[in-house]
């Protein structure tokens, strides 16, 4: 090619990446706002025009009518030489209201504190925090809470007790499940959850589940299973308790998951956990699945689809770990930005642009991250949840006493 012609090629080659360069537009950040739990911290992500924000804290919330929950848990009791009461309270706080909800507490603990008291009155209390405390109490009386799930205004949870008293009364050890409503404490029964004409159903299979798990114990025990021979002595223990069950999901769908409490040969409490039940959903179901996550087919993203965006996790390859990212809706440029890279697994997402949080509740939210993150190194783990892709939450304890957020 003549030196004149290979210009004319370059010049025109020119032009045309010219004229790509211009139209070609690098999309925009979607406008975002929304949580999301993972692993045991909840991530408060804001995108936009002027760029990407994340904060994370070990706090628990919920959505509920539109508003959101926080559920804290709060600690009392006392430390003396041989002598251990404690005791846990569960609460919740509807932002921006400073007031907040006592949703259960056992009188348990307290009550026998002040009768060891009234019985040891020149015993000196220990701070645990300066002193070491006896390794092996002869008296302890302890209370655990252990959140499970939430759904919406439902929290589950499980309640234990234990109380072995030097020169009192039988050994308690006792445990139970509870779904409470977040915005009065009020004890769900199944047909509260339900109505009333799923309920008989859903109990009728409860009992039939464990009539079968029982039985096939037994058998078991009697073909020479050691493991299930030593159940069998402590299966005339368990009882079916139609209130003792737990709200969980299958899929995005509603199922109950009934604990029987039971004793063991020593008087320990025991508990029979049998398969959730698929339930039908109720009316106020369709606001939980929104913000439940999606899983692909081969379990390798979980996805949550909004009108103006969507958010995508996708694990590590030892599962313990998710890559977050946010993209635009359906039918844009789908281009992902990376968001943070979160403790498995995911567990849900809240949408805050609709309704968009108003001022009050946005300084609400970021004073409950702040003192969530400050009392990071005062907390009650919770175990994790008996469900497909939930994860262990962790709960700040507010010592009783300690201001509440205003």
């Amino acid at each position: 090619m003549a030196p004149a012609a290979w210009l004319a090629a370059a010049a025109l080659v020119g032009a045309l990446v010219a004229c790509a360069d211009r139209e070609v537009s690098t999309p925009a950040l979607p406008a975002a706002e929304f949580l999301f739990a993972a692993g045991d911290s909840t991530y408060w992500v804001r995108s936009g025009g002027d760029g990407m924000r994340v904060r994370s804290a070990p706090i628990l919330l919920t959505q509920v009518d539109g508003g959101l929950v926080e559920i804290f848990l709060t600690d009392d009791g006392a430390e003396y030489p041989d002598a251990s009461f404690a005791t846990v309270r569960l609460w919740s706080r509807a932002l921006p209201s400073p007031d907040s909800t006592l949703l259960f507490a056992d009188s348990t603990v307290l009550r026998e504190l002040a009768a060891w008291r009234r019985a040891h009155p020149r015993e000196p209390e220990v701070d645990p925090l300066d002193e070491e405390t006896p390794e092996d109490p002869r008296t302890v009386v302890q209370d655990e809470i252990e959140i499970l799930d939430v759904h919406g205004p439902y929290l589950t949870f499980e309640h234990l007790l234990n109380a072995d008293i030097d020169g009192g009364p039988e050994h308690t050890h006792f445990g139970r499940r509870y779904v409470i409503d977040v915005r009065s404490g009020a004890r769900m029964q199944v047909a509260d959850l339900l109505g009333a004409q799923e309920a008989p159903r859903v109990l009728a299979a409860a009992r039939a589940s464990l009539a079968q798990l029982t039985d096939s114990i037994t058998k078991a025990g009697a073909a020479g299973d050691e493991r299930a021979a030593a159940a069998v002595e402590t299966l005339a223990s368990f009882r079916f308790d139609s209130a003792s069950f737990g709200l969980t999901d299958l899929a995005r769908a509603p199922a109950l998951a009934f604990m029987v409490p039971g004793n063991g040969a020593d008087g320990e409490a025991l508990a029979l956990h049998l398969p959730p039940i698929a339930v039908a959903p109720p009316a106020w179901w369709a606001a939980v699945q929104a913000t439940l996550p999606e899983w692909s087919a081969d379990s390798s993203r979980v996805r949550w689809i909004r009108e103006r965006y969507e958010v995508a996790a996708r694990p590590s390859a030892d599962g313990d770990a998710l890559a977050l990212s946010l993209s635009g809706p359906a039918g844009t440029d789908r281009r992902e930005w990376p968001v943070a890279t979160v403790a498995a697994p995911a567990y849900q997402l809240i949408s805050l642009e609709s309704p968009p949080l108003d001022s009050a509740a946005r300084r609400a939210l970021s004073r409950a991250f702040d003192v969530s993150t400050a009392l990071d190194g005062l907390m009650q783990r919770a175990s994790a949840p008996r469900r497909s892709h939930a994860f262990p939450r962790v709960l700040p304890v507010r010592r009783t006493g300690d201001p509440l957020p205003e």
